[in-house]
C-alpha cells in the first residue's frame, strides 16, 4: 500500500496513502511576501515581478486565504488515485478526511485496506492495526516543506514559504476555482499541490506531485463544515494506543 500521501498530508498538514508544477530554481520575495503569479498548472511563471503581477500575487494569496478560512472544520469523504509519472495507476482508496485548525488532521481509510494517520498538533501518529504497530513523528519535521501545511496554517511565515498561483479559467483543468502551491525550498517531497473550490467555495479537489512524479488525486465529497467541535477535540484528534501494540517513536 502506498502510504506517501496521508503521511505527507500530515507531514504537510500539520499522509499513507499518497496527495503539479516544475521544480522552481530562482524565486524571490517580494516584499517578504511569497511571489504569487497567475498561470498554467504544468509550468508557472517566477521569473518577473512586474506591477500587475504583484497585483496578481496579492489577490491570489488573499483569494486563498480567505477560501482556507472557511475551513476552521472540515469532514468529507474521497476518493484517491494514485498514478505514476507515465500516467498509470499505482494505488486507489477511499475514507475520510478529517481537518481542524490550527494544525490538526485525521485520515481514515476503509478501502483497499482500514489504516489510521492522526495528527494532533504536536505530533503525527501513524496507526497498522494489522501488525499492531504505532509510529511517532514530530508534526514540525513532517510538514517541512510541504504545502498541505496551508490547509491549517494561520501564520505569515509558513505561507511566505511557498509560491501560490491562481490558475485561469482558461488554464485550468476543471471548472473549479483553483490555486496551485509550490514549495520555494525544493528540498522536500512534494513538487506541488493544487487545490480546487467549488462554487461554493468549498473544497472539493486535491492533486499532488511528489518527488517520484507520483501524482495522487483525491475528490471529495460530502463535506462537512459544521461537525461538532468538543467531540472532534476530544476523541478524532487524540491516541489511545492498545498496551499490545509496538510504539516506534521518532520524535
Amino acid at each position: 500500500m502506498n502510504k506517501v500521501v496521508p503521511i505527507m498530508m500530515a507531514m504537510a498538514l500539520t499522509a499513507p496513502l499518497s496527495l503539479s508544477a516544475m521544480p522552481v530554481e530562482a524565486i524571490n520575495d517580494i516584499s517578504g511576501e511569497a511571489a504569487v503569479v497567475v498561470e498554467s498548472a504544468t509550468k508557472p511563471e517566477f521569473t518577473s515581478h512586474s506591477a500587475e503581477q504583484i497585483s496578481k500575487a496579492d489577490d491570489a494569496n488573499v483569494l486563498l486565504k480567505k477560501r482556507l478560512h472557511g475551513l476552521q472544520q472540515y469532514q468529507a469523504a474521497f476518493n484517491q488515485t494514485v498514478t505514476d509519472a507515465q500516467g498509470n495507476i499505482v494505488h486507489e482508496a477511499q475514507g475520510t478526511l478529517t481537518m481542524m485548525r490550527p494544525n490538526k488532521l485525521r485520515w481514515e481509510t476503509t478501502f483497499p485496506d482500514e489504516t489510521l494517520l492522526i495528527a494532533d498538533g504536536e505530533a503525527v501518529w501513524n496507526i497498522d492495526t494489522f501488525v499492531e504497530q504505532v509510529t511517532i513523528i514530530s508534526q514540525d519535521q513532517a510538514i517541512k516543506d510541504n504545502p498541505i501545511v496551508l490547509l491549517t496554517a494561520n501564520d505569515d511565515e509558513t505561507w511566505n514559504s511557498f509560491v501560490i498561483s491562481k490558475l485561469d479559467d482558461a488554464k485550468a483543468s476543471s471548472t473549479l476555482e483553483q490555486y496551485q502551491i509550490v514549495p520555494k525550498s525544493t528540498d522536500g517531497q512534494i513538487k506541488s499541490l493544487t487545490l480546487g473550490f467549488n462554487s461554493d467555495g468549498i473544497l472539493s479537489t486535491l492533486d499532488m506531485l511528489d518527488a517520484q512524479d507520483q501524482t495522487s488525486a483525491l475528490v471529495f465529497s460530502n463535506q462537512d463544515l459544521d461537525f461538532a467541535i468538543d467531540t472532534a477535540k476530544d476523541n478524532l484528534f487524540s491516541v489511545d494506543v492498545p498496551q499490545s501494540y509496538i510504539i516506534d517513536d521518532q520524535r
